[in-house]
């Protein structure tokens, strides 16, 4: 049994590997009677006919919302939760809502990648693991 861990803050994509991640966080939050903080962070993009460059198609955040009310309804009924949706990039909100819901413990999915791959794409997860002040799960995908 997984103790101490009473506000986990769980960051999903809404897919297959983020579902994993959820699964688990909400069974390490089912055991220890706690709370669940699910996120979605939708990213601006790059936009050169606005004036700054940054634009999001209000489309995205209608999306997202429709899946985390989907995750409400099909995962999360028997657990204590919250689910919050966020415009920005996606590890600095990670990091800034981790300390917002004062979270114990982050469970998220990585893609893997490694390589160019790693070094074209970045990853979300490697700088949430590393600027965490919480224990942080991360999931691989299969």
């Amino acid at each position: 049994m997984i103790t101490n861990f009473k506000r986990v803050l769980c960051p999903v994509q809404f897919d297959q590997n983020s579902n994993a991640a959820l699964t688990i966080a909400r069974d390490i939050v089912k055991q220890n009677h706690g709370k669940l903080i699910v996120l979605n962070v939708v990213s601006p993009y790059v936009d050169p006919t606005r004036v700054g460059g940054a634009a999001m198609a209000a489309h995205d955040e209608k999306l997202a919302e429709q899946e985390l009310a989907r995750i409400r309804r099909d995962m999360l009924s028997d657990v204590e939760h919250e689910t919050v949706l966020r415009i920005g990039n996606p590890a600095e909100e990670i990091i800034k809502a981790e300390h917002d819901y004062g979270a114990d413990l982050v469970v998220m999915a990585t893609h893997g990648r490694t390589g160019v791959a790693h070094l074209v794409l970045g990853s979300v997860a490697e700088r949430v693991v590393r600027e965490s002040t919480c224990p942080v799960l991360t999931i691989r995908p299969k």
